[in-house]
């Protein structure tokens, strides 16, 4: 038995891993005085996967109302041209299905997602989490279907009235765009979708909606 290449390979497994565990450390890209943006790689794609912080002056109820009002989506998320819930099995769990305005010469984008919120009973915090259902809903001609995509919303609620909120995707807008242009851009869309939703948080039906199924801490 060679000892010296089992030794050898046994440490070169170990680097290895540390490399791996270096790479996938969430990095600060950039940060604003309302919001952290941090990238980091995965394995699967090359495209990195994306987290946002910040906090809200807001009501669990108004954010999770936000949400579930899927064709609401084509006035805050970045880009989306289309929005409707195509089956809801209860009222914090549905399919819904978007469609994403990608500039000329490339083919709009679709998504069919499964989404489901749930509620922590002791300490309120708020988790909706989406991901990629595409055998849910036929292609569409002329739209690349998103076949990978997956994302967490958590919303924390703290004293005084606010929420901090923490937003990680992980995606592939599919089609021939290069990894590193997708690299360079992911955080626009997210980025411009958070600022906006702000803003829609203060519309009175969301401020001052109650659910039902969502309790203040």
């Amino acid at each position: 038995m060679n000892y010296k290449t089992i030794f050898a390979g046994f440490f070169a497994l170990i680097f290895i891993n540390l490399s791996y565990a270096q790479e996938t450390e969430w990095q600060l890209k950039r940060e604003t005085k309302q919001l952290k943006v941090y990238t980091r790689n995965i394995a699967e794609t090359g495209i990195k996967e994306l987290k946002i912080t910040t906090q809200f002056e807001a009501s669990l109820n108004s954010i999770v109302a936000l949400l579930n009002d899927v064709p609401a989506n084509t006035d805050w998320v970045y880009s989306s041209k289309v929005a409707k819930i195509t089956e809801k099995l209860a009222p914090n769990d549905m399919y819904y299905y978007s469609v994403s305005d990608f500039p000329w010469p490339l083919q709009d984008r679709d998504l069919i997602v499964h989404s489901v919120i749930e509620q922590d009973p002791d300490s309120k915090v708020v988790t909706s989490t989406s991901y990629s259902a595409k055998e849910k809903y036929p292609l569409q001609k002329g739209i690349v279907r998103v076949t990978i995509f997956d994302s967490k919303w958590i919303f924390t609620p703290l004293p005084g009235g606010k929420v901090n909120i923490e937003y990680t995707v992980k995606t592939d807008p599919g089609g021939n765009i290069p990894v590193f242009l997708t690299n360079m851009f992911i955080d626009r869309g997210p980025v411009a979708t958070m600022k906006k939703m702000r803003e829609m948080l203060e519309i009175p039906k969301y401020r001052d909606a109650n659910v039902g199924f969502i309790e203040e801490l």
